[in-house]
Protein backbone atom coordinates (compact mmCIF):
# COMPACT_ATOMS: atom_id res chain seq x y z
CA UNK A 1 0.00 0.00 0.00
CA UNK A 2 0.72 4.05 -0.52
CA UNK A 3 0.53 6.66 1.88
CA UNK A 4 0.21 10.27 0.77
CA UNK A 5 -0.27 13.35 2.96
CA UNK A 6 -3.30 14.26 1.50
CA UNK A 7 -3.75 17.55 3.84
CA UNK A 8 -1.63 19.57 6.32
CA UNK A 9 -3.06 23.15 7.41
CA UNK A 10 -4.42 24.74 10.40
CA UNK A 11 -3.27 21.93 12.32
CA UNK A 12 -5.53 19.88 10.84
CA UNK A 13 -3.17 16.28 9.22
CA UNK A 14 -4.84 13.97 6.35
CA UNK A 15 -3.43 11.10 5.67
CA UNK A 16 -4.58 8.64 2.88
CA UNK A 17 -3.63 4.83 2.67
CA UNK A 18 -4.48 3.45 -0.52
CA UNK A 19 -5.24 0.22 -1.13
CA UNK A 20 -5.28 -1.36 -4.75
CA UNK A 21 -8.18 -4.25 -4.87
CA UNK A 22 -5.95 -7.69 -5.46
CA UNK A 23 -8.00 -8.32 -8.86
CA UNK A 24 -9.68 -5.19 -10.31
CA UNK A 25 -7.43 -2.54 -10.96
CA UNK A 26 -9.85 -0.17 -11.77
CA UNK A 27 -10.43 0.27 -7.39
CA UNK A 28 -8.97 1.41 -4.91
CA UNK A 29 -9.51 1.41 -1.52
CA UNK A 30 -8.62 5.18 0.52
CA UNK A 31 -8.02 4.68 4.42
CA UNK A 32 -7.96 7.87 5.80
CA UNK A 33 -6.62 9.10 8.50
CA UNK A 34 -7.53 12.40 10.93
CA UNK A 35 -5.54 13.99 13.22
CA UNK A 36 -5.11 17.55 15.25
CA UNK A 37 -1.99 18.99 15.87
CA UNK A 38 -3.84 21.75 17.82
CA UNK A 39 -3.90 22.11 21.54
CA UNK A 40 -7.80 21.88 21.56
CA UNK A 41 -10.47 19.40 20.50
CA UNK A 42 -11.70 19.81 17.08
CA UNK A 43 -15.56 19.79 16.25
CA UNK A 44 -18.22 18.86 14.55
CA UNK A 45 -15.55 17.60 11.80
CA UNK A 46 -16.41 16.21 8.53
CA UNK A 47 -14.09 15.68 5.35
CA UNK A 48 -15.82 16.16 1.83
CA UNK A 49 -14.78 14.56 -1.18
CA UNK A 50 -14.93 14.56 -4.96
CA UNK A 51 -13.55 12.69 -7.55
CA UNK A 52 -13.51 13.16 -11.73
CA UNK A 53 -16.43 12.52 -13.27
CA UNK A 54 -14.81 9.68 -15.36
CA UNK A 55 -14.58 7.57 -11.44
CA UNK A 56 -16.59 7.09 -8.83
CA UNK A 57 -16.68 7.65 -5.09
CA UNK A 58 -18.01 5.67 -2.12
CA UNK A 59 -17.70 6.71 1.47
CA UNK A 60 -18.40 5.32 3.86
CA UNK A 61 -19.49 7.38 7.63
CA UNK A 62 -16.69 8.42 9.51
CA UNK A 63 -15.57 6.70 12.92
CA UNK A 64 -16.33 10.32 14.70
CA UNK A 65 -16.44 13.73 14.07
CA UNK A 66 -14.33 14.98 17.18
CA UNK A 67 -10.40 15.40 16.86
CA UNK A 68 -8.27 14.82 19.70
CA UNK A 69 -5.62 17.50 20.92
CA UNK A 70 -2.12 17.39 20.07
CA UNK A 71 -2.28 14.11 18.02
CA UNK A 72 -3.53 11.85 20.97
CA UNK A 73 -5.85 10.32 19.14
CA UNK A 74 -7.35 10.07 15.55
CA UNK A 75 -10.78 9.84 13.39
CA UNK A 76 -11.22 7.24 10.52
CA UNK A 77 -12.67 7.23 7.46
CA UNK A 78 -13.14 4.60 3.87
CA UNK A 79 -13.89 5.87 0.81
CA UNK A 80 -13.30 3.87 -2.57
CA UNK A 81 -12.31 5.07 -5.74
CA UNK A 82 -13.61 3.16 -8.65
CA UNK A 83 -11.53 4.39 -12.29
CA UNK A 84 -11.82 3.09 -15.51
CA UNK A 85 -9.61 5.33 -16.90
CA UNK A 86 -7.00 4.55 -13.92
CA UNK A 87 -3.91 3.59 -16.55
CA UNK A 88 -4.64 7.03 -18.24
CA UNK A 89 -5.73 9.69 -16.05
CA UNK A 90 -3.65 10.62 -13.12
CA UNK A 91 -6.84 10.79 -9.76
CA UNK A 92 -7.09 14.06 -8.03
CA UNK A 93 -10.12 14.58 -5.37
CA UNK A 94 -11.14 18.08 -4.60
CA UNK A 95 -11.97 18.17 -0.95
CA UNK A 96 -14.00 20.21 1.45
CA UNK A 97 -12.95 20.13 5.56
CA UNK A 98 -15.40 21.87 7.89
CA UNK A 99 -14.79 21.78 11.45
CA UNK A 100 -15.56 24.14 14.79
CA UNK A 101 -11.72 25.09 16.25
CA UNK A 102 -11.74 27.20 19.70
CA UNK A 103 -15.87 28.33 19.20
CA UNK A 104 -15.05 29.37 15.41
CA UNK A 105 -16.54 27.83 12.36
CA UNK A 106 -14.09 26.69 9.63
CA UNK A 107 -14.65 25.90 6.25
CA UNK A 108 -11.32 24.85 3.99
CA UNK A 109 -11.30 23.46 0.51
CA UNK A 110 -8.22 22.06 -1.47
CA UNK A 111 -7.69 19.54 -4.25
CA UNK A 112 -5.44 16.58 -3.54
CA UNK A 113 -3.35 15.79 -6.01
CA UNK A 114 -0.26 13.69 -4.66
CA UNK A 115 -2.13 10.54 -5.57
CA UNK A 116 0.85 7.84 -7.42
CA UNK A 117 0.00 6.70 -10.96
CA UNK A 118 -2.42 4.07 -11.73
CA UNK A 119 -5.48 4.81 -8.84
Amino acid sequence: SNVIQAWDKGGILVRFELVKHPSNAQLTQVNATYANTNPVPVNNFVFQAAVPKHAKLQVNAASGTTLPPSNSGVVTQVFRIANPMHAEKRMSMKVKLTYNLNGQDVTDMGTVEGFPPGV
